[in-house]
């Protein structure tokens, strides 16, 4: 199996680089989990992860001051501000409880990720580990 996610991998990569996206769907594809899939990713290949989709590794190059698209919110539903800091501790929320926030309010998760800066709330611990 192990070789099957590594070709499906590879496959969709481009320029080296795995968005978040695909490997979430490729992680369900296997029925792995999506730290599983990262471990196999840095065990047995050179590619990268990118286009987070919440926003946190840019989507551009960083010399050319295109990479941060997170930007601070101006208007905060307050349910949602509510829903994020019940599920804050110590100034961090978990990726997995910002994606179950996005869904629950049916809010981009971009835009849950505009919020979270506002609210000088850092995201930390990546689904696939990279932070």
């Amino acid at each position: 199996m192990e070789s099957s996610i590594i070709k499906e991998l590879e496959n969709r990569a481009v320029e080296g680089e795995i968005a978040c996206a695909d490997a979430h769907d490729i992680a369900r594809l296997f029925d792995i989990t999506p730290i599983e899939l990262s471990k196999q990713v840095n065990r047995n290949t050179d590619l990268r992860f990118n286009r987070c989709q919440l926003g946190l590794f840019g989507f551009g190059p960083k010399a050319e001051g295109k990479s941060k698209i997170v930007l601070r919110a101006t208007n905060i539903p307050p349910e949602i501000e509510a829903a994020l800091q019940a599920k804050a501790t110590n100034g961090r929320i978990s990726c997995a409880a910002v994606w179950e926030i996005a869904d629950q309010f049916k809010y981009p998760r971009l835009g849950i990720a505009n919020i979270i800066e506002t609210l000088d709330l850092r995201v930390k611990p990546c689904q696939l580990g990279c932070f």
